[in-house]
């Protein structure tokens, strides 16, 4: 609903900037539910009724205690609520652009760009991709482009040549496909035959990849086809023969990866498809051999769409890896800048006259759906979903201060030569074919730079920080009012006072007086900053948490592997000592039998010597007795005397005394002496025959073997 604002138009109205990077249109989203919320944002009237909106003034709320100022911004046009998707299209110059893109008969297209840029949840994802019941620009943009190429399009399934040319014409060192091979490698596992350059542009080859489980193939005759675009007319080059390439990337965490890649191996189930983003790798843009002037993405995987539907389903494929998540401001956030290229192929078509084809000439029409800016509070993200935001904002504070610099570029309020878009990669990426090499300086190129179409989207009913913050940056010209301090007695007697006037300079970003503009100005650029600081500080203090508990979880796990090696340390010990008892004992036993062997061994071969000793030898009777009888009868005094005078004294009666004499009895125990010495001998002479046979070790254990005496009855042996 428009409202009147209570401002009064300036002569900012006149100071459109011609000469601005893009054309910058405003559209309000329609709100569901307005109950409870205040609307900020009002879009003013025009001052003839056959003109159209182009200003919107917005109003902090009434309960704002920092007394901020009312703003007013200018765009090229403003769309209110009730703007459909058709009449967006047919207002902010994407036709002309397209008609760019197909080029003017006998010359080269011009490339071209077109953005969405607002809060999260605002309406952009709406705006560029539609809905179940409406389609969006893109589907719209695709429709009017087949609608008037389709008698020139050159069909590469059916003609080899064709598509070769195009395989050779290719600037971006990329991966060609036709449309029936790349959809035939997604959701039927058919085989992949591909056009590459010479650079290589992935880690591993599409041909190498595991086949899995595929995704059931999307319904053309399902998607919208809400609003018709049969009527729409565009200028194309009859004399010229036409191919359509289409390629989809996205800047995720200030990287830029293929999307389009990623499907070929992103149906099998969750776990795989989280190892297929983590091996996914980062794409370069840079300048190639074969386009030198240009910056493009260098490796992408493009696929030759000869019909609308083969573009649909590749758009509807690449936006199935596209990577989104749920948070506290919408329930499918995106978290990352997505990229749709759609790069038309040009050349002078065979005729009679000349019946060889021209070489291919290449535009682009690239559109960008941005991710939303959003405040962490609001959101409720948490680890890398947080982390992903903090790179959001940052990447879209570098392009507002870019859009801003160049907004007063073309007032003459700044320096042409400096432009800081290589802060990162979106800014690179939508800044470097459209200010040139040199960021803005003449570089020679015969190509003209492309045109810029952005649409800004907002909710009247949403957050006015972030809407606003949004609006600043974009807007092509602003005027701010400071409203002033009441006092004490008017807050007491009155209503909170509204700012009277809200004339400025034709200055575009200009104030009442140039001293409130500068102040203005730094105080706009301090809470930017403050607001990227505050981000980067809740993101630092997130991954501070993190970094504390995993050093927490690193320190406990190691105070448990300390404890476990000193267990574990413990346990061996006790393994080694018992196998150290168990072999010691184990040695004793062996040490014991061997020495038992041993000493059987010495008592057989005793026992044996025994024997040898014992063949041998007589036994006599014991005299023992006899002779102590004798002894006693020469003890006797007389007797002995007595009887000595009446034994013989001569040999012969000596002779008669029988074997009991005394010379006898010295005869016998000369005898067994000698036969004594000659068992000795004998013994002596077997025991070194038989030590002549053992070993070394055997001798010495035989000769440190205690001598043992042996009686037997009458004899006696020593050995």
């Amino acid at each position: 609903m428009r409202r009147e604002s209570p401002v009064q138009p300036s002569i900012m109205e006149q100071s459109k900037p011609s000469a601005a990077l893009f054309d910058v249109y405003l559209r309000l989203r329609p709100s569901a539910s307005a109950a409870g919320k205040e609307r900020f944002l009002d879009v003013e009237e025009t001052r003839h009724a056959h003109q159209l909106p182009t200003h919107i003034t917005i109003k902090p709320p009434a309960d704002d205690k920092r007394k901020r100022a009312i703003e007013r911004f200018g765009f090229t046009r403003v769309f209110e609520e009730r703007c459909g998707q058709r009449e967006l299209l047919e207002n902010i110059g994407i036709l002309p652009i397209l008609e760019g893109v197909l080029g003017q008969p006998g010359r080269e297209g011009r490339d071209g760009l077109l953005a969405t840029l607002g809060v999260t949840g605002s309406g952009k994802s709406h705006t560029i991709l539609g809905s179940k019941s409406q389609r969006g620009i893109t589907q719209l943009t695709l429709d009017v482009l087949y609608q008037h190429t389709a008698p020139t399009l050159v069909d590469a399934d059916y003609s080899p040549s064709a598509f070769s040319s195009l395989c050779q014409a290719d600037v971006s060192e990329g991966h060609l496909l036709t449309a029936s091979n790349f959809l035939d490698s997604i959701y039927y596992g058919g085989d992949v035959s591909y056009s590459r350059a010479a650079t290589p542009g992935m880690e591993t080859s599409f041909m190498s990849m595991p086949a899995g489980p595929r995704r059931n193939i999307p319904r053309v005759s399902n998607l919208a086809n809400h609003p018709s675009v049969d009527d729409i007319e565009i200028a194309i080059d009859r004399d010229a023969e036409y191919a359509v390439v289409v390629s989809m990337y996205e800047v995720h965490n200030d990287r830029i990866y293929d999307l389009l890649a990623s499907s070929s191996s992103g149906a099998g189930n969750k776990q795989q498809q989280q190892q297929q983003q983590a091996k996914r790798r980062a794409l370069l843009f840079k300048s190639t051999e074969k386009s030198p002037d240009r910056k493009v993405v260098a490796g992408l995987k493009k696929v030759v769409c000869s019909t609308l539907e083969d573009a649909l389903l590749v758009l509807e494929t690449g936006l199935t890896e596209r990577r989104v998540a749920g948070t506290g401001s919408n329930a499918v956030s995106s978290r990352s800048h997505g990229f749709f290229n759609i790069e038309v192929k040009k050349r002078a078509r065979s005729t009679r006259g000349i019946p060889v084809s021209g070489p291919w000439t290449s535009s682009t029409f690239t559109i960008v759906d941005l991710a939303g800016s959003e405040r962490a509070r609001a959101a409720k993200t948490a680890g890398a979903t947080l982390a992903e935001a903090g790179k959001i904002n940052e990447s879209l504070m570098y392009l507002g201060q870019c859009m801003q610099l160049q907004a007063d570029q073309a007032q003459g309020l700044a320096n042409a030569n400096v432009v800081p878009f290589r802060q990162c990669k979106l800014t690179e990426l939508l800044f470097s074919n459209s200010l040139g090499a040199t960021g803005g300086k003449e570089t020679g190129s015969k190509k003209a730079p492309q045109k810029a179409v952005m649409i800004v989207t907002a909710d009247p009913l949403g957050d006015y920080n972030a809407t606003g913050q949004i609006l600043r940056y974009s807007a092509l010209a602003r005027e701010v009012t400071v409203p002033r301090v009441p006092s004490v007695t008017s807050q007491i007697g009155s209503a909170p006072l509204m700012p009277s006037n809200l004339h400025g300079h034709p200055t575009g970003r200009a104030t009442p007086s140039n001293n409130t503009a500068a102040v203005q100005e730094e105080l706009e650029q301090a809470l930017a900053t403050i607001a990227s600081l505050r981000s980067e500080l809740e993101v630092s203090q997130l991954l501070l948490q993190e970094e504390t508990q995993r050093r927490q979880d690193a320190e406990t796990s190691w105070k448990v592997a300390e404890t476990r090696i000193d267990e574990v340390e413990a346990e061996v010990r006790e393994e080694m000592w018992e196998e150290f008892e168990s072999r010691l004992a184990m040695e004793q036993r062996r040490w014991r039998a061997a020495r038992d062997a041993e000493m059987d061994a010495q008592d057989q071969h005793l026992d044996r010597k025994l024997e040898v000793l014992t063949q041998g030898m007589t036994i006599y009777e014991d005299e023992t007795a006899e002779k102590e009888n004798l002894e006693g009868v020469d003890g006797d005094g007389d007797s002995d005397a007595e009887g000595a005078d009446d034994l013989p004294t001569n040999p012969e009666r000596s002779k008669a005394n029988g074997p009991w004499g005394p010379n006898t009895d010295v005869a016998r125990l000369a005898e067994v002496e000698a036969e004594n010495a000659v068992l000795r001998e004998k013994v002596a002479n077997a025991g070194r025959a038989k030590e002549t046979q053992r070993s070394p070790s055997k001798k010495m254990r035989v000769l440190k073997t205690p001598s043992k005496g042996w009686r037997g009855s009458g004899v006696e042996l020593w050995e």
